[in-house]
């Protein structure tokens, strides 16, 4: 197991995959099988709009304290 996550690590377009898959509640092979590239590249996208949002919130709230 651990080569295996040593190499998953070094797979950006794996890890990409896994990830948008585990949001969605999909397989792999279900994702592989329903989704384009360029869709998954999407879907990353989004998922980084959200998190750039949620931690300049974060910031925003700390900085009210």
């Amino acid at each position: 197991p651990k080569i295996l996550s040593a190499e998953l690590r070094k797979d950006n377009w794996l890890m990409l995959q896994f990830g948008v898959a585990k949001e969605l509640g999909m397989s792999l092979t279900e994702l592989r099988a329903t989704m384009t590239a360029e869709e998954v590249i999407g879907w990353s996208a989004y998922f980084q709009v959200l998190n750039e949002d949620q931690e300049r919130e974060l910031a925003k709230a700390k900085r009210r304290r």
